[in-house]
């Protein structure tokens, strides 16, 4: 067996190699990647500063309340919001600041 002479320069990386071989990624997923971040966007800017209930965010947002709420569960189980008390039948979330648990 013989080695091959491979140099950095002339070696792909993964990710290069992976677009040759499947193509560079479709229109339709790139723009559902910008329509999620924008909606997560306002929904961490709609509950930065103070508590609020799924029809509030969705209300302030113009998110539909079945897409708010679930962000927000998505939010909770990685530890990125605060749940509050109950009112009114919903629980009340708010953005976690740095350092606070």
């Amino acid at each position: 067996m013989t080695e091959k002479n491979i140099t950095p320069k002339t070696q792909k990386k993964p990710i290069q190699r992976l677009r040759d071989r499947y193509g560079d990624i479709s229109e339709e997923l790139k723009q559902k990647t910008r329509t999620q971040n924008k909606m997560l966007k306002a929904l961490k800017e709609s509950i930065k500063s103070a508590y609020k209930t799924i029809p509030e965010i969705s209300q302030l947002t113009d998110i539909p309340a079945h897409d708010v709420l679930w962000y927000l569960m998505a939010m909770k189980k990685y530890g990125m919001i605060l749940e509050g008390e109950e009112r009114d039948g919903y629980y009340e979330y708010k953005l976690k600041e740095e350092g606070q648990k």
